[in-house]
């Protein structure tokens, strides 16, 4: 049985994904997309969506950057969705437009909309907004262009996840729309898929006996050192599969 190694590298953190495939895969590795009942389709959406967030957070942000939560005043409460971003795109402008005027490099930022609360009829839904953004400016000015309720702006503070815990605090209420905006100038995640570097199952389970091992896994990957490790096995092909989070050492 073949095996897939899949290592993602966003920023500090390094992911391996190494699972099982077929030898039609193996020759061809874009399978076809499995067509999956709603529910079920829904639920891997999320899961890959934050997943990807997650990434998009780790790649391009440090804690030099800033996490910044806006609420309102019950004045300026929006209405709907459609209005509260427009109130988003409209800070994020004031925000480019001060940066502009102060010399500074272009603005990157990943804007996300929570409901506070579910929407009954007849009542508002209270909406409020996280943003993840450079931090090279005055604090005080970033919390001043709001002008619309609370500001809160705080460096962002990584651990051996980098920024996980914040891209799952953020995205918990997805409302079954895209969770977030973004700046067009984010770099993504690299990606690099291989199919020869496990070529016996005796090398998977080696791996799998050994899923707390730190030194195994620096070994294993160089210059990195375990997060965690998830092994699942397949009750009905035996197959292994495994998932390792790993952050960068630190020289």
């Amino acid at each position: 049985m073949p095996y897939r190694e899949k290592k993602i590298s966003s920023g500090e953190i390094f992911e391996v994904e190494i699972y099982p495939i077929s030898k039609k895969q193996k020759k061809q590795p874009r399978a076809k997309k499995k067509k999956l009942t709603v529910p079920k389709q829904k639920n891997l959406n999320n899961k890959n969506a934050v997943k990807h967030l997650i990434r998009l957070l780790n790649t391009n942000f440090t804690n030099a950057d800033l996490a910044v939560h806006l609420t309102y005043t019950e004045k300026e409460l929006p209405q709907s969705e459609k209005e509260a971003r427009k109130d988003v795109a409209n800070y994020i402008r004031r925000i480019k437009h001060y940066r502009k005027k102060s010399g500074l490099p272009l603005l990157k930022y990943i804007a996300v909309i929570e409901y506070r609360e579910k929407e009954e009829e007849g009542k508002a839904v209270r909406l409020h907004h996280h943003i993840v953004m450079s931090g090279d400016m005055d604090r005080d000015k970033v919390e001043e262009l709001w002008g619309k309720g609370r500001a809160n702006a705080d460096r962002l503070k990584a651990d051996e996840f980098g920024y996980e815990g914040l891209a799952r605090y953020i995205s918990k209420d997805p409302r079954g729309n895209k969770r977030w905006t973004q700046s067009k100038n984010l770099k993504q995640p690299t990606v690099d898929v291989s199919d020869s570097r496990y070529k016996s199952k005796r090398k998977i389970e080696e791996i799998a006996r050994n899923p707390e091992d730190k030194e195994f896994f620096s070994k294993l990957y160089p210059g990195y050192i375990l997060n965690s490790c998830k092994v699942e096995v397949n009750e009905i092909t035996a197959g292994i599969h495994i998932y390792v989070k790993m952050r960068r050492l630190k020289i």
